[in-house]
């Protein structure tokens, strides 16, 4: 009951929270710590972790977002209520030895997604996306495409703070995401296909295919105070409509993953962010430029 009670007065904050100052710098950096649980690979029943320290640097510029708030992105083209970006994501590396549903396969490769992405802003809280993102996979010096991901994803995101001990005040920041992926053939493969050299008892061959993947709801909290900053992440993923279903890899229709995380800023830019409502893509810039050219007079 205890539990349950903190993590409902955590999922309240947003709608308790006053609103945030934009008085952040341009970029900043520190150095934190992290641990996060994630599965195997998609509808895998078994799980790894890592926690380990890690720099950090966050950019809060014109065209380049890098930050905990809007993630990593880049505007190519920007409206008041429209965006084209660029964008990603992607998945850790696996070494099959360690899994019992994969062993004796071969290792799971570093997948990077990414691409461009189509966002609409609602209210500056809500945002819709669709991205077509293109897949690489990377294993030892092999390098080689692995099909597409098309993700959509609606996002609500907020910005607030509260009083904390020692009349100090706690900055928040937070999103709550529901997403639907689909992937490629290819994609799909590197999960899902088993060879006929990799047939044992309980997995037999099977030929991977394209279609549905997961919906995916995810949660993310910041609290902040001075140079220090908590981060806590949770995300539940449904494959119970995968189009892969019934390969012998797919273990589980959920998976389950969280992190949580410190930070500790040493520096920061005498520069102030830019603004949110104030970015712009490089698009918009050119046409800017291409237009004050035609305005300069010939003398």
């Amino acid at each position: 009951m205890r539990t349950f009670l903190v993590l409902v007065m955590v999922l309240l904050v947003p709608f308790f929270a006053k609103a945030e100052d934009d008085g952040r710098p341009l970029w900043d950096w520190g150095i934190g710590l992290g641990y996060v649980r994630y599965a195997d690979y998609p509808a895998s029943d078994e799980y790894s972790q890592i926690m380990l320290p890690f720099p950090t640097f966050q950019y809060r510029g014109e065209y380049l977002r890098a930050d905990d708030r809007e993630g990593g992105r880049a505007y190519l083209f920007k409206t008041d209520s429209w965006s084209l970006e660029f964008s990603g994501s992607g998945r850790f590396p696996l070494d099959s030895s360690k899994n019992k549903a994969r062993f004796g396969m071969e290792d799971l490769p570093l997948v990077v997604n990414g691409g461009p992405q189509l966002v609409y802003h609602s209210g500056g809280t809500w945002e819709f996306q669709i991205a077509p993102f293109f897949s690489v996979a990377a294993k030892n010096d092999d390098i080689r495409a692995n099909g597409m991901l098309l993700k959509t994803q609606v996002t609500y995101r907020w910005e607030g703070e509260t009083p904390g001990p020692l009349d100090s005040t706690i900055l928040i920041t937070g999103t709550t995401s529901f997403e639907m992926n689909a992937a490629s053939s290819d994609y799909m493969k590197t999960y899902y296909e088993v060879d006929s050299r990799d047939v044992r008892a309980g997995r037999a061959e099977y030929d991977a295919k394209a279609g549905f993947l997961s919906t995916n709801l995810s949660y993310y909290q910041r609290f902040a105070a001075g140079r220090s900053a908590v981060y806590f992440g949770a995300s539940i993923s449904d494959y119970s409509w995968s189009a892969n279903r019934q390969s012998p890899l797919h273990k589980s229709d959920y998976n389950v993953g969280w992190g949580l995380g410190y930070i500790y800023q040493f520096g920061e830019s005498a520069k102030p962010m830019v603004s949110p409502e104030d970015t712009q893509g490089v698009i918009n810039r050119y046409r800017q430029h291409r237009r004050d050219q035609r305005l300069i007079p010939l003398e």
